[in-house]
């Protein structure tokens, strides 16, 4: 008897094994799990008041009987109200001195009992959030915001959570915008980003936090912002397409096969019967209409005053509220002229900041090329181009200039022509295309390029010589738009897209407009009357 009960007392001072008893039959065990609360409770307040003299003993013993409570705190909830307002309570206060563990611990529980619906998400966010942005620990910031990205993803897998999605943003919204000084914005643009990444955000409220981020005084946190628009949506393709091949990872007849020669048993047939819910849940997922994502430089409320903000506050003042470096200010051009491309804003004082930065003994060269290339659109003058196109290959086309420098300039004015034919003068043009017969290949291909683009869109500013057949026939004739007879702002006629196609059809059938309309309405009369009544009155009762 005295051995049996030494067995006992063992069982019940071991407490997974205690906890395991509980979640079996609760009521049973309520008086044991009443005695370990109690222990808590007294080690708990013990720590209160005096924290740093409390031993290494103490402390294990607390962050067991935590873990503990925390597992079981479902089967008793009259007894553990306050349970979770203590571990809060406890995080709040002491978060900077307590031992690593110990506060990991109360982390996770706290998380473990938003996951049994113990607590709600808004009150773990509450709790979570504001030491996220406030407590030197590095470890500890790494996890608290990967409690709160998962507790926020887990919200929203079965069905949007708006009302918790709204507070979230709201809250992420404020934090930059009460101080834009601040680094703690830091953190807001983070969780944005990586829940934009996993389309679990995708609205425009979403946008507008990381707009007020780009615009914010902190550089990390300007690059955070600027960095979501240039690269937000090719990094939520990326995760898409990582979350499709994860998931295309189960053989369904390979999983088959094993369990047909090896011996049954309930575990594997559970597993099987687990992984044909996943293939068919998969197959669903794939086949349901795919969402609507529309990209980030869309979203926005109001492109031409953001380009003109980022402009005025990053790039053009002498003495700049934040100081960005090259590479930095580099990101903020690069969406400046992303906007103005996409959008066709019209910002002028953006062309005059070019001219400085033109020039092959600039760092990132290319870099302000490409951006200058990206802000070109047809609407921009023609004059406010001029000067750039002329710039570049004063500076970078010569016969002295080295071929990586000519061919890198001589695409870049290809790259502006392109999207503003009306920026190149008859003049220069000339001179450039002779450089197809550059002994360099990079230097010929580039010049090759800015010669057909020419034929296509200006063949009577190139010389007859250069112009080529199909251009030449074309001007003869009068086919096409006539070279560059289209004046500055002008807009082809909207319509919809392939219906020259249509007519062309039409035209090879034998059919015209007036045949076609007959035909659609040649058996309506008898259609309709068909399904008409022949016998006169209807009495309805």
């Amino acid at each position: 008897m005295k051995r049996k009960l030494g067995a006992l007392e063992k069982v019940d001072a071991d407490l997974p094994n205690l906890q395991h008893k509980i979640r079996n039959d609760p009521s049973s065990y309520q008086d044991d799990f009443v005695n370990q609360y109690s222990q808590y409770s007294s080690l708990y307040e013990l720590f209160l008041s005096s924290p740093t003299t409390t031993d290494d003993t103490g402390l294990v013993r607390l962050r067991d009987l935590i873990d503990f409570v925390s597992h079981v705190a479902d089967c008793y909830p009259s007894i553990t109200t306050g349970f979770a307002s203590d571990l809060t309570r406890l995080l709040e206060l002491h978060h900077a001195t307590l031992e690593a563990e110990l506060r990991d611990k109360i982390v996770t529980s706290l998380v473990l009992l938003r996951r049994k619906e113990v607590i709600d998400s808004n009150t773990l966010l509450n709790t979570l959030w504001p030491l996220l942005i406030s407590t030197p620990s590095k470890s500890l910031r790494a996890l608290l915001f990967q409690k709160i990205l998962s507790d926020l993803r887990t919200s929203n897998s079965k069905t949007t959570n708006h009302k918790l999605n709204r507070s979230v943003q709201t809250t992420c919204y404020n934090i930059i915008a009460s101080d834009p000084a601040s680094p703690k914005g830091l953190w807001a643009a983070k969780l944005t980003r990586e829940l934009w990444r996993r389309q679990v955000w995708s609205d425009a409220k979403a946008v507008s936090i990381m707009e007020i981020a780009a615009l914010s005084q902190d550089a990390k946190v300007v690059a955070g912002g600027v960095r979501f628009f240039l690269g937000g949506d090719q990094e939520r393709e990326e995760a898409a397409d990582e979350d499709s091949d994860n998931e295309g990872g189960i053989d369904m007849r390979q999983l088959k096969h094993q369990a047909g020669i090896n011996k049954k048993s309930a575990k594997r047939d559970k597993e099987l019967r687990a992984a044909a819910a996943k293939v068919k849940r998969n197959q669903e997922k794939k086949n349901a209409p795919h969402p609507l994502n529309f990209s980030a430089l869309h979203l926005l409320h109001d492109p031409q005053g953001f380009a003109e903000k980022l402009f005025a506050q990053h790039l053009q003042p002498s003495q700049p509220k934040v100081r960005l470096n090259l590479e930095q200010k580099l990101l903020v051009l690069n969406l400046v002229s992303r906007l103005v491309g996409l959008h066709k804003l019209t910002l002028i004082p953006l062309y005059s900041y070019f001219i400085k930065f033109l020039t092959p003994r600039q760092p990132s060269v290319t870099g302000f090329l490409a951006s200058l290339a990206q802000a070109s659109h047809s609407l921009v003058p023609p004059d406010v181009l001029d000067p750039l196109v002329q710039k570049i290959a004063n500076e970078f086309v010569s016969e002295a200039a080295a071929s990586e420098v000519a061919s890198a300039g001589l695409n870049g004015i290809r790259e502006v022509c392109v999207r503003q034919p009306l920026a190149m003068n008859e003049t220069l043009l000339q001179d450039l295309v002779q450089y197809r017969k550059s002994k360099d290949k990079g230097v010929q291909m580039a010049a090759r390029g800015l010669l057909s683009l020419y034929r296509e869109v200006g063949a009577e500013m190139l010389r007859k010589r250069d112009r080529g057949r199909d251009a030449a026939l074309k001007l003869r004739s009068k086919d096409g738009d006539g070279g560059l007879d289209r004046r500055f702002g002008q807009v082809d006629e909207g319509g919809i897209e392939g219906l020259d196609l249509l007519e062309k059809w039409k035209e090879e059938q034998g059919l015209d407009e007036d045949e076609e309309e007959a035909k659609g309405w040649e058996n309506w009369d008898a259609e309709s009357d068909s399904s008409e009544s022949g016998g006169g009155w209807v009495n309805v009762e």
